[in-house]
């Protein structure tokens, strides 16, 4: 049996990511979280000041750390986090972060050193450009693992690639609120949205071209953030034509997007893959599924398998694909139909209940195998 979890992770210092945690703690687990005290975003470039708190078996513990606002970089303080796996023994380690960063490597060295399963959970689903000594380091991470945990079927094909004997299970890294009846209110013609930060890769212009193609329909568009590519979207959106139609709401903070739901039928997706990027997760996709939001997403990284039958998937950058899925949900039964259907995949798999369900259940089968493998390499 478990009963002691230590989850170090960058991303719950943001509260609104805690929700999984919560689920977790009230399975009757004694669950520390270690995040940083202090840390910087790196876009919107403010600061979150972490405090210890513990509530009904969920306790943060705040650990100074280096180079804060670098996840790549980033690393606790040695003695803080060498004391707090220490006093706290926990009968597992899950650190939320890439085997090849700073943070990784200390806790899966440090838990190996104390013997500890460790679990890592990993989003990378491409193939990065590394050096031979980096590829090294990644698998020999790999090697001191009890298993992984992967955002997707892409990423758990990347660690089975490393370390075919691994145990590995495709879980989303957070999970999302699902309301007992989500708001709604009223309003006319089809209200889109568009949620993610203005660079190219989002895709926000491939949106743009495809909405043009309805320009007599009734419809509105809602733009949540900000970029560098604002003022080039801005006017491509006049040049079209359609900028009385869009209201651009700028960057919200994650705890507005409650408000935001009850006022939008369907969220697009656009995402374009890159060299570098492949769209390896999307709360917000899951989020708005959770709020009864229809969904269109491109055929880019973990949005299909997120989506499956329950919205409606096209070619990336394709403004003719993503037109035609766009005329699918001007018809209001069949916008309805998905937004029901997007709700009920959302509670079935990717509610905070439902990933933590889905994490115990992983660690649990680990724990019962950790007895008959060696273990962790130590080299």
């Amino acid at each position: 049996m478990i009963h002691r979890v230590l989850i170090a992770s960058l991303a719950y210092v943001e509260p609104t990511t805690r929700g999984k945690l919560r689920a977790l703690a009230a399975r009757g687990l004694d669950l520390t979280v270690a995040v940083p005290q202090r840390w910087r975003d790196p876009v919107l470039g403010r600061v979150r000041e972490c405090t210890w708190e513990r509530r009904e078996g969920l306790e943060m513990f705040p650990i100074p750390v280096r180079h804060s606002g670098d996840a790549d970089r980033a690393r606790f303080g040695g003695r803080e986090l060498a004391a707090l796996l220490r006093d706290k023994r926990p009968d597992l380690v899950q650190i939320e972060a890439e085997p090849e960063t700073a943070m990784a490597r200390q806790i899966v060295r440090l838990s190996a050193r104390l013997r500890i399963p460790t679990v890592l959970v990993t989003l990378a689903n491409l193939e990065g450009r590394q050096s031979v000594f980096g590829g090294w380091r990644r698998r020999r991470t790999l090697r001191r693992l009890a298993g992984a945990l992967a955002g997707s079927t892409g990423a758990a094909a990347l660690v089975r690639r490393d370390t075919p004997a691994l145990p590995v299970d495709v879980v989303p890294p957070l999970g999302a609120v699902v309301p007992t009846t989500p708001a709604r209110r009223a309003h006319h013609g089809l209200a889109i949205g568009f949620v993610g930060r203005l660079v190219p890769h989002r895709g926000l212009d491939t949106l743009l071209e495809a909405l043009s193609r309805h320009r007599h329909a009734q419809w509105r568009l809602t733009v949540v953030g900000d970029g560098p590519e604002r003022e080039r979207l801005e006017r491509l959106a006049s040049d079209l034509r359609l900028a009385a139609r869009i209201r651009w709401a700028g960057a919200l903070p994650p705890d507005s997007m409650a408000d935001v739901w009850p006022s939008l039928d369907v969220l697009v997706v656009p995402s374009r893959p890159t060299a570098a990027w492949n769209e390896p997760a999307s709360a917000t996709l899951l989020e708005a599924m959770a709020n009864a939001v229809a969904v269109i997403g491109s055929d880019t990284g973990v949005l299909p398998e997120l989506i499956d039958a329950a919205g409606l998937v096209t070619p990336s950058g394709d403004a003719d694909a993503l037109a035609q899925a766009l005329e699918g949900v001007l018809d209001r039964e069949r916008c309805a139909s998905l937004a029901h259907a997007a709700r009920a995949r959302a509670l079935q798999l990717y509610s905070d209940e439902a990933i933590a369900e889905r994490t115990m259940a992983f660690w649990e089968r680990l724990m019962s195998q950790t007895d008959q493998r060696p273990a962790p390499r130590r080299s």
